[in-house]
């Protein structure tokens, strides 16, 4: 697969960017290819984006914010996994918005998404960030869309459906009780039979 070998992409400094619901296999897809660049000698990082915001929101109370961007640079590529769980604090969202403006156009950044584009002010709650977070995005960027059912209900459904052999139905038959009359001639010939046999006779005859 040429993404895997990163050559057409990584030296650009182009993203991409994966879209779907939750349970659709985007943080899967995303760890396997991170996982493929680095058997082919590159340097990637995969982070919860929340994870990172935090770490990076700890650096900026310390006056190190860039210094700690700047050590990301040492990754060819950068995985933001779950973009849309950033908290929405104004202090944390613009984290990750200043993260997206230093790699831009130099290293290249993997999102996975669950929400479109018209709901990430949802993550930056300036419409001003949230339009420049994306242009910057979108401008070298490939975009997937995976509308997939989601893996998670898939597994619970197959949980439900019953191991083994189908049920078998049990079938009631009628049973015909014979009738007295039936039985008196059943007897009789039953007597004739008996009395009949040699070994049956009675001693006096």
């Amino acid at each position: 697969m040429a993404m895997c070998s990163g050559d057409a992409w990584l030296e650009k400094g182009a993203n991409l960017i994966l879209f779907g619901p939750p349970g659709g296999g985007k943080s899967h897809l995303a760890a396997a290819i991170g996982l493929a660049l680095v058997e082919n000698g590159w340097r990637v990082l995969f982070t919860r984006t929340s994870e990172l915001v935090q770490k990076l929101q700890l650096a900026r109370r310390d006056l190190a914010l860039e210094t700690a961007i700047a050590k990301l640079d040492k990754y060819h590529l950068l995985i933001l996994d779950a973009i849309a769980y950033v908290t929405k604090d104004q202090s944390e969202t613009s984290v990750p918005f200043e993260l997206i403006s230093a790699r831009y156009e130099r290293r290249p950044i993997l999102i996975t998404a669950n929400q479109p584009f018209g709901e990430w002010g949802k993550i930056f709650p300036d419409a001003v960030m949230t339009l420049g977070a994306v242009d910057r995005l979108v401008h070298h960027a490939t975009i997937f869309e995976m509308n997939v059912e989601s893996y998670r209900r898939r597994a619970a459904v197959q949980r439900r459906v019953p191991v083994g052999r189908p049920p078998t139905r049990a079938t009631i038959k009628t049973v015909e009780h014979p009738s007295p009359s039936d039985n008196q001639t059943g007897n009789s010939s039953s007597a004739a039979s008996i009395s009949s046999h040699p070994d049956c006779r009675s001693p006096l005859t």
